[in-house]
């Protein structure tokens, strides 16, 4: 590998949306949300000569919208895995990349109901088979923990003490920095107008207004955007677009300290803290109803009777959120594949990498999918956690599977 050389951008001094088009690299990367900057990153430190191309500025498309729950509550080994190995990275993503995510510890709670507890302890012997840290209390034990919090029709509670959020914006431009200080060139503003492939292999990228980079290996990390992307190349992606909404409601006077993330099956909300005197709270189910054919909102706004309904169902968990006063929210999609785990690897020409259809799930995943991807990238050879994830599964009728579904009827979970 030529030795490689060092570029300005994010985070030292560089101007990065006014940087030149490169005519060449070793790997270019499109996409500037948290997968395509933590691709980036972990490229950058195995010394690959990146480009990362953003059509906007770096956490513009989905990532700004995510709820940036960091969580190891999963059905299935594989995804506690990537998840237990991102949380790590949170935890000291600031020592990582020289940058704050903001990542702050809150833990988790969420309660099962009697009917199912035999899924719930199965669940519980999974998650301590990984290393997580997960505990069972009582309703009562869980009342001491979180004063505000009704779980009196649970038989008990699941406990995650290193659970946390962070600030998704932060966290995708602290990669990116991170990124530019090992050699990466970020360049915002840049639309990719054409992949081009010669004799069944990636050759260079085309970028819209002028330029074109000249590459043997692109990655596609541009969230709701690559199912189309791909098919231009003829890929066909099996990703259908499902619209996601999450309220802010300010916690009353007497709600004291900020509560853990929650999630709640049986009332199909899940929330945490935002800020100091705020709570964000969305649902966590996949709505048929809510499946829509592009990915682009004309309006990103939440209708009243949306916030109204979610504080409803929270109150039933918190019933002081009866009386919270809304303060604003969000509309975002979620690019979700049949299984609800990603595709991520080799895809169509040589060279051509993608990881997308996350299903909600890429902000919490990026740190150790992005590592792993990079390490196919750079070496040729496939991580065995991510050998699971490649899009012919769905053909050769290998989805993902929950090792301990719970509760053993409910649709796909998004956040």
């Amino acid at each position: 590998m030529a030795q490689r050389k060092r570029h300005k951008g994010v985070g030292d001094g560089g101007s990065v949306g006014s940087q030149a088009v490169p005519t060449r690299a070793e790997v270019v990367v499109i996409g500037g949300g948290c997968m395509g900057t933590s691709i980036a990153f972990h490229l950058a430190r195995r010394r690959v000569d990146t480009v990362l191309l953003e059509r906007g500025h770096i956490a513009s498309g989905a990532t700004g919208h995510s709820g940036a729950l960091v969580r190891q509550l999963y059905e299935a080994r594989l995804g506690i895995r990537l998840a237990r190995d991102s949380l790590a990275f949170f935890r000291r993503f600031e020592a990582e990349t020289g940058v704050p995510c903001d990542f702050r510890n809150t833990g988790f709670l969420s309660g099962t109901r009697e009917r199912d507890l035999d899924a719930f302890e199965a669940l519980l012997r999974l998650l301590k088979s990984e290393g997580v840290r997960a505990e069972v209390l009582t309703p009562r034990d869980a009342k001491g923990l979180e004063p505000q919090l009704d779980v009196s029709d649970c038989a008990a509670v699941v406990h995650d003490p290193d659970a946390g959020y962070a600030d998704p914006i932060a966290t995708a431009n602290g990669f990116a920095r991170g990124a530019a200080r090992e050699g990466a060139r970020i360049l915002e503003g840049r639309e990719t107008r054409e992949i081009l492939v010669k004799k069944g292999r990636v050759a260079g990228v085309r970028v819209r207004g002028g330029g074109t980079i000249a590459t043997e290996r692109v990655v596609l990390a541009t969230g709701n955007w690559t199912r189309d992307v791909a098919a231009a190349l003829g890929i066909r992606l099996p990703i259908r677009f499902v619209k996601g909404e999450v309220a802010i409601l300010r916690r009353p006077v007497g709600f004291a300290s900020p509560p853990r993330i929650h999630f709640d099956f049986y009332g199909n909300t899940y929330s945490r803290p935002e800020a100091e005197k705020d709570i964000l709270v969305g649902y966590m189910d996949t709505d048929p109803r809510k499946t829509i054919r592009r990915h682009e909102l004309q309006d990103d706004s939440v209708p009243g009777s949306t916030v109204r309904d979610l504080r409803r169902r929270l109150a039933k968990r918190f019933p002081i959120m009866a009386r919270a006063q809304p303060r604003g929210g969000w509309a975002g999609v979620y690019d979700v594949t049949p299984d609800s785990y990603p595709i991520v690897g080799s895809v169509g020409p040589g060279g051509l990498f993608v990881a997308a259809g996350f299903s909600g799930h890429g902000f919490k995943l990026s740190p150790e999918v992005g590592r792993l991807l990079a390490e196919h990238v750079a070496t040729g050879r496939q991580p065995e956690p991510i050998g699971a994830l490649g899009v012919s599964r769905f053909e050769e009728g290998r989805p993902i599977k929950p090792d301990a579904p719970f509760p053993a009827k409910r649709g796909p979970r998004l956040p």
